[in-house]
């Protein structure tokens, strides 16, 4: 077997087992196992079970960021670009990756040192690319009065979300799941828009 295919291998055989198992409950001895690697020629790639885990989640930062890259150097329209980098992310990234998905959302906080600030780093990329078209479509008046920030990671939750409750084949195609995820963070869920309200606070309490 060639380097590179081992190397894919452990790979792969290690996000499966992360997927199903958890970080925590998978040990560096099981996935040589399960791959049909042994320990010392595992120990050739990965120097621990971090090393593996850092692999996995790097490999997909990276594509992730240069994808949303790529349309926001494409698309000039800031809210069409927002909409696509919406759908790729919830598309390519969430589902069709969610093993990876899970990894990076449940299992980063494993990573430690330079590992967990070289994946924060491109995290940060991704905020702000997302930050960038929201002040963009702002200025162009078409925001309701909602803090970005808040936006922002509202946006990072709902599609985060997504691998623990989408099912493959299910009733919803992932074209129709990223749609309304679309049309929800560009709509809201009401029909007709209420009147908005603010907390009334008096002595203390909220009503």
């Amino acid at each position: 077997m060639r380097n590179k295919d081992t190397r894919e291998k452990l790979l792969r055989t290690a996000k499966n087992l992360f997927y199903k198992r958890g970080y925590s409950n998978t040990s560096i001895r099981e996935i040589g196992v399960k791959a049909g690697i042994s320990n010392s020629l595992l120990y050739h790639y990965f120097k621990n079970k971090e090393d593996i885990l850092f692999e996995i989640i790097k490999t997909a930062s990276d594509d992730l960021i240069q994808t949303l890259r790529e349309i926001d150097k494409r698309v000039s329209d800031p809210v069409e670009c927002l909409r696509e980098m919406l759908i790729s992310h919830t598309v390519l990234f969430s589902i069709k990756r969610k093993k990876e998905s899970k990894a990076l959302v449940v299992d980063l906080y494993w990573l430690r040192g330079k590992r967990l600030e070289e994946v924060r780093n491109i995290q940060r990329e991704v905020y702000n690319l997302y930050m960038k078209k929201l002040e963009e479509i702002k200025a162009r008046g078409l925001l309701e009065d909602i803090d970005l920030t808040v936006l922002n990671f509202s946006i990072f939750g709902v599609i985060n979300g997504f691998f623990r409750w989408y099912k493959e084949g299910g009733r919803l195609s992932k074209e129709e799941v990223a749609g309304d995820i679309v049309r929800f963070v560009f709509h809201g869920m009401l029909s007709a828009k209420p009147e908005r309200s603010k907390a009334i606070i008096q002595d203390d309490e909220v009503f």
